[in-house]
């Protein structure tokens, strides 16, 4: 059985009214676990990048379409219990709908003016369009070329890492973060998928400005109420 992969995207920027319920909760999970971690170099490293691309930006026309499909994204997730939802054929339909209008549309955008940067489009609008590429599996490996290609200023690392991860998962082979998780059969628990040189797993995490496993394991049992194997119990 193949099972559908599954990742936390961090700092989640939802903005319709009908989703600020649900965006509360996140925000909430997301500050209890963090609370937690006593490795802050993550959390500094995610604030620099936002806060120097946040206010500068040469195409607002461009960011503001970016940020009206990160709506759109997030639209479809932001439900009561996603969990149970993504077990509804009618609604995963729906989702990879969405999905592929969504990717469309930024690849539309990217044969016109390239990969949207931060210079370009401002943090927040960068990482619109990263949000956008990993939810659809047609465009995944040619995001991640082109923002492998980018300066390191201008993509955000940890979604370079998360989109690595997807894309390695989806070819079979082990994940470099551990970003990515699979459900168990029974839908009841959600496992991670195999992790490389799974040792040293947190310091790339650290390196991608990610927070340690431990933290996002507290942080995916949160968004999605449901169990998650840890998989440091593996390697003790």
């Amino acid at each position: 059985m193949r099972h559908r992969a599954v990742a936390v995207t961090m700092m989640l920027c939802v903005t319709t009214s009908a989703a600020a319920a649900q965006q509360s909760r996140v925000d909430s999970v997301a500050a209890s676990c963090a609370a937690s971690d006593t490795a802050t170099g993550w959390q500094t490293a995610d604030s620099i990048w936002t806060a120097n691309g946040e206010h500068h930006w040469t195409n607002n026309s461009l960011r503001r379409q970016l940020l009206a499909l990160q709506d759109s994204d997030q639209a479809m997730r932001l439900v009561p219990d996603l969990a149970d939802s993504v077990r509804d054929s009618l609604f995963v339909r729906r989702m990879n709908a969405r999905d592929s209008a969504n990717a469309a549309a930024l690849m539309k955008i990217v044969a016109r003016v390239g990969w949207p940067t931060r210079t370009m489009v401002g943090a927040n609008g960068a990482h619109a369009a990263f949000l956008i590429a990993q939810h659809n599996a047609s465009i995944q490996h040619e995001a991640l070329r082109r923002m492998g290609a980018l300066p390191r200023a201008e993509v955000k690392r940890s979604d370079l890492a998360l989109l690595e991860d997807r894309v390695l998962v989806s070819e079979g082979k082990p994940q470099r973060y551990g970003t990515q998780l699979q459900w168990s059969s029974e839908h009841t628990a959600m496992m991670f998928n195999p992790i490389a040189d799974f040792a040293n797993v947190d310091a790339r995490r650290a390196d991608a400005g990610l927070p340690p496993l431990g933290v996002y394991i507290c942080l995916v049992r949160g968004l999605y109420q449901r169990e998650v194997v840890d998989p440091r119990d593996r390697h003790l």
